[in-house]
Parts: C-alpha cells; structure tokens; sequence
C-alpha cells in the first residue's frame, strides 16, 4: 500500500476526493518503469526521474515507483554490516590517492571476505543496484497503483462503512480474523468497521490491518466504501467515498466457494435440494447476513427461497461451549425466524429458549420435520392478510396464524393491521393481560427456563422488547439482567 504521504486527496469543506489514476496518466507508469533498468543505482534513477517530477504531479510519479519497484530485482544485502566496511575503510584516515583507496579496499576486502567498494554503502537504499527491470506493462502498474492509493487512504481512517453485493462471508471473516471492530447495520446491509485513529494512540499497523480488507473487497461483484479520515496536523476529519467502477484496479480473483462445514451440513444441502426442485423453491447456501439487535452479524448455512418468502436454516453441530455461547447470543437477537437444527448431543433446551423453532439429530438428519416447517413458514401464494386478524388462546405464533390464513410466515411477519387484544412480537401474537403479567413480575435475576415454562416460549422475544438482555448461564439457562 502506499504511504499515507503519498495518497492524493482534494478537500473541499469537510468532504475529500481521491485522485486516482487515469488513462491520461498512463505516461507515467511507462516512463517509471523504462527507468528502472539493470545495472542503475536507485540514487540514478531518482536523478532521471527528476525532470518527470516537474511535469506532473510528483505524488503521482514518487506513488508509481513506490509501486513499480515492488516488481524489481534489487542487488542481494551485504553479508558483513556495512556500517563495519565504512569503520575499516576509514580507521586509517583518508586515502590521499587512488593507489592508497585500491589497496585499502583491497585489504578491507580480505579481511572481511567480500567486495568492500561494492557493498560499503549498501545499508543506504539509494545505492542499491537493479539486478532485474520489472516485469509489468504500464495499464498494470497503474491499476496495482490505485488500488495501493486506496489502502494508503485508510491508514488515517477512523472508521469505514462496507458495502458489497455479495461475498459477504469472506469480507466477515477477515473482519474478524483481522482483529479489527465492526457494527452492522441493515437495510440496506453496511459494516462498520472502526479504524485506526478511533484508537486512543493512533497506529499504523491498525490501520494496515484496515486496509488489508481491500483486496476483498474487489473480489466482490459490487462495493463501495465510505471512510471517514484524519487530514493535517490537526486531524481533521474529512468523508471520503469510493466504489466499484471509479477507478482501474486489480480484478482479484474470487476464491473458490467455501467447502461444507460437515458431512452433516453437506448430506442436509443435497436432501433441501431435492425437496426444493419438486416444490419450485430455491435453495441458498449462506445466504445474505441477518443483523442482530446488538450489531452483531449471523450468515444462516441456508435460506429457502419462494417469490418473496424465505425461510432460513442453521445447522448447529460444533460442540465446543465458546461457540455455542456465541451462537446462542446471537440467535436471541435476531428478528428473523430461523430453523435450528441441533445435535441433541448439545443438549437442546437452550436454542428453544432463544425463540426459534428446533428440530434434533445425532447422525443424520431427518428432513421431514424440515419439509413440514418449510411449507408452514413459505406458506402458497394468497390473496394476503385482512385488515384485521382474529385470533384465540394466550399466544399463537405466526406460523399458525399463517397455517389458518394459507399465507406465509414472512406475511404475517410484515402485517401491520389490528390484532384486537393481543401484542405482536418478533414471531408471536400474545394477549395484552399476559404481558402486563409478565412486567409485573420482579425480572431481574429470574431464570428463562423458569419463567418461559410459565407464560410460554415467547418470554424472551418480550423481555427483549422491554429492553432486558441476557446472560447464559450454561448451555440450557439464562439470566435476566436489567436493561
């Protein structure tokens, strides 16, 4: 990447566009790379580049060098300090004329056993010698230059929002594998991921860390990204946006599709996928990125997909407790329904007190209790909800408020009509004098299975709208905690 010196950038109020290169500019890259010949010294070719910096601008030709000489083949490091040739060379003071300068580097050259004269200043990069031009044509190099400028921007960013059209999965993982912080927002779907200068010391492997996610980035069909960053002395911060088709850069080559976390997960794709060729439903592997209320980002192993219905799937058969944790946080604060299928091994009470509907396995999955729940959550094609749903018992979930309209889950997930004396959750229509008995409870400190074995496995979709969180206590109970 290029350094942050180096990137150019117009201001303009508290907005900043970055120059990249152009057709026009192409000049350039063909001029640095001609220069770069075998046998020159890079102090030479600072010195013919001199005119070339006059001409244009000179961020434009220090950047394309910056870049170019990644591609060259510089003379090998002396074996001996340099610093100990120069101590040698010069302990008997100066040499009065070129017999003496011979015979000394002669002799230094003996001592140490390498060739003094060649290697005395070879610690300082402007006496490096090229051994090999770079072997890449100008069009190249100015797409390599770009995409390096852009990198070289997020060094001072203090936080940057990603978009892609898909590829998410992998843009997700390197997020986390980098260490670095997001928050995630949807509609449409954006991760914030929070850079360098957020920190209280700004520093700059944080913000390599931050740029490092670009070349994911251009493995996706579609991007953009909009970067806050520190300008001058005084770290003003200023917008900066860039997305796809804005300049030449790179096309990374996207990596191949992710293999099957299991057999488990591998044999329940190829069962979906029968059922949904005789059903006229489409199959998705890790489909588009459900956002939690807490930021937090789950990516379902599958989504069924039929006209604008969908349903989701998450096969959950990893044993260890850290991950289970997780998955369990992160399935509480989903709004979207999804079908959890559980390694009874793990022990189940727990996912069912998360909301969403469960069916077990130990080996092989069964795919009939799947097929049953598909059909309920995608429901048939109908005239759609009336203004007004009439419903009996305490609760009733909306697969079962689909089941007696003959519409879909996601139907009734988007009604906004009246529901006469009941309070629509996340996924349940409850009665208004259950929930007022519910808050009138001490909840603080009670336990979920407790009080779900009491009202219903609704409790936590109200606790969480009363603005409770919870701790999990174990992998079958949790903890009220006050909001």
């Amino acid at each position: 990447m290029l350094r942050s010196d180096l990137v150019r950038v117009v201001v303009r109020g508290n907005r900043g566009r970055l120059i990249f290169a152009r057709d026009e500019d192409l000049p350039v890259f063909s001029e640095v790379i001609k220069r770069l010949r075998p046998g020159l010294r890079l102090g030479e070719v600072l010195e013919e580049l001199k005119p070339l910096r006059k001409i244009y601008d000179h961020k434009l030709v220090d950047g394309a060098l910056e870049v170019a000489l990644r591609h060259v083949e510089l003379e090998e490091a002396s074996p001996v300090s340099p610093g100990l040739i120069r101590q040698r060379l010069f302990a008997g003071g100066p040499a009065l004329n070129d017999e003496e300068r011979r015979a000394r580097l002669k002799t230094v050259s003996a001592e140490l056993g390498v060739d003094a004269e060649r290697f005395m200043y070879s610690d300082l990069d402007i006496e490096r010698v090229i051994v090999k031009a770079p072997g890449v044509d100008p069009r190249s190099l100015l797409a390599e230059y770009n995409r390096e400028e852009l990198e070289g921007l997020l060094l001072r960013s203090y936080s940057v929002t990603l978009e892609v059209s898909d590829n998410w999965k992998e843009l997700l993982r390197s997020v986390k594998s980098l260490g670095l912080m997001y928050l995630a927002r949807s509609r449409p779907l954006q991760v914030d991921v929070y850079g360098p200068v957020s920190l209280v010391k700004m520093t700059e492997r944080y913000g390599r860390l931050v740029a490092r996610l670009v070349p994911v980035l251009l493995r996706s069909s579609a991007w953009a990204l909009r970067a806050q960053v520190a300008v001058g002395r005084g770290r003003r911060l200023i917008v900066v946006e860039v997305r796809d088709g804005d300049a030449e850069m790179p096309r990374e080559q996207r990596r191949e599709a992710q293999a099957f976390d299991s057999s488990v997960e591998e044999d329940l794709y190829r069962k979906l996928a029968l059922l949904a060729k005789d059903n006229g439903w489409e199959v998705l592997r890790e489909p588009e990125p459900l956002v939690t209320a807490d930021g937090e980002i789950m990516i379902p192993d599958f989504g069924v997909r039929v006209g604008g219905s969908r349903a989701y799937i998450e096969v959950v058969g990893f044993w260890t407790r850290e991950y289970v944790n997780n998955k369990l946080r992160k399935l509480s604060g989903l709004k979207e329904r999804v079908l959890l299928v559980v390694n009874e091994t793990l022990g189940v009470d727990a996912f069912r007190l998360t909301g969403h509907d469960v069916v077990t396995y130990r080996e092989r999955v069964n795919v009939a209790p799947i097929y049953e729940w598909l059909k309920r959550t995608l429901g048939r094609p109908s005239a759609g909800l009336p203004g007004e749903l009439r419903l009996s018992g305490d609760y009733v979930s909306f697969e079962d408020v689909a089941k007696a309209y003959g519409v879909s889950a996601d139907d009734v997930r988007g009604f906004s009509g009246a529901a006469p004396g009941y309070v629509k959750l996340r996924s349940y229509f409850v009665r208004e004098g259950l929930l007022r008995a519910l808050s009138s409870e001490r909840l603080e400190g009670a336990r979920l299975s407790q009080l779900a074995s009491k009202y219903g496995p609704w409790v936590q979709e109200a606790l969480q709208a009363m603005g409770y969180s919870l701790r999990w206590v174990g992998l079958s109970d949790a903890v009220v905690r006050k909001p």
